[in-house]
């Protein structure tokens, strides 16, 4: 969609000024740790872009407050198990040989929209260390959310998604729906915690040298899986839907959600994994 097309079905712009009214309508409160899942297009056109947005995401959240996002760069995993985009077999150890090293400060998002690239650089903003699945975070909890994130780990207890839950942070989809909701990750990994493996690996910092270090993961769902759930969760009234601008939002608290999606899945095998499917979404 162009920016022209997104001004045609746009009445009236919005602004910071109104993103600030729509907010608190929606259910963000000062003090707030707020994970943030957003489209720009959806919001129809905005007034400074995705500065405005996040500048009325601070104001929202204030000075005590918290505001993450995923920063994933999932271009930074193995070769060999692409398939969304795929890439020729004799690619794949120039691929391992040369890919540049994860470093929080430079290595870009990947897919995760304008909002979340401008926020992985804004000042203060700290950066959890997983190469493919980071964290972004800002405020009051940020260095805590991020400190721990091991490779083996990208989405469970020990990833900031568990320190996330622990904190009993808000989950606000913009624009987005559950397909795009991270924190069911964790509530996957509560469910099915002995779930299979996939081999991965990613170019990291080794004693100052880059280096490609492989590890095991667990498999993940099809997030699309995610879509049945949100449904029940918003007609159990676990989760709430607003507006803020044009975009349709979702708005729920990570532990009540996480802990109805382990339920919903109660007596169910894991489905079959699709794992590297997220690089292209």
């Amino acid at each position: 969609m162009s920016e022209a097309d997104i001004i045609a079905r746009t009445k009236v712009p919005a602004t910071r000024e109104s993103l600030q009214h729509d907010l608190p309508k929606l259910g963000v409160r000062a003090g707030d740790t707020l994970l943030v899942h957003c489209s720009m297009r959806a919001m129809g056109w905005v007034c400074g872009g995705q500065v405005a947005v996040l500048q009325a995401l601070f104001d929202a959240v204030g000075d005590d407050g918290t505001l993450v996002m995923p920063s994933h760069s999932t271009g930074l995993t193995e070769p060999a198990n692409w398939s969304a985009p795929p890439v020729p077999l004799e690619w794949i150890e120039t691929i391992r040989s040369t890919m540049p090293a994860y470093e929080a400060a430079t290595t870009p998002t990947r897919n995760m929209g304008a909002v979340a690239e401008a926020f992985r650089t804004w000042p203060g903003v700290r950066r959890s260390a997983h190469p493919a699945s980071s964290m972004a975070a800002w405020g009051r909890h940020a260095q805590e959310i991020v400190a721990r994130h091991e490779l083996s780990d990208p989405l469970g207890p020990t990833s900031p998604l568990g320190e996330l839950h622990r904190l009993d942070a808000k989950v606000l989809l913009i624009g987005v729906e559950f397909n795009r909701c991270t924190a069911l990750h964790l509530a996957e990994h509560i469910r099915w915690p002995d779930r299979s493996t996939t081999k991965e690996g990613a170019p990291i910092i080794v004693a100052g040298e880059r280096e490609w270090v492989t590890f095991d993961v667990p498999q993940i769902m099809d997030d699309d899986e995610f879509l049945m759930v949100g449904e029940a969760a918003l007609a159990s009234g676990v989760a709430a839907r607003g507006s803020i601008a044009q975009a349709r939002c979702v708005i729920t608290r990570m532990q009540q959600l996480v802990g109805f999606a382990v339920q919903h899945w109660s007596g169910r095998d894991h489905p079959a994994s699709a794992s590297h499917r997220h690089r292209q979404t």
